[in-house]
């Protein structure tokens, strides 16, 4: 099954990719190039702003499942636009 994982390098978003490279699936990682080093080797890793809809929707076509392990840094209202948009591209 491939899963992909927005926020992998977050608490919750590493744990996701961990506990699916264990039981054997392909993932692939949307991630800020500053974090790419922190991801797992065996993803695929694709380096990206969440407000670029089409590289989202390029990103999780032909996937089985995604997954958002995304959450705020800090708890600030100047995080909820990019939160929420996230979300709605990743439907």
């Amino acid at each position: 099954m491939k899963i992909v994982v927005f926020g992998s390098t977050g608490r919750v978003g590493s744990s996701i990719v961990t506990q699916a490279l264990e039981a054997g699936h392909e993932v692939a990682a949307d991630s800020r190039p500053a974090s790419v080093g922190r991801l797992s080797q065996g993803v695929e890793v694709h380096e990206g702003e969440l407000d670029d809809a089409e590289a989202i929707a390029r990103f999780v076509a032909g996937a089985d499942a995604v997954l958002s392990g995304l959450g705020a840094r800090k708890n600030t209202a100047d995080q909820v636009p990019m939160l929420v948009g996230a979300y709605a591209l990743s439907l």
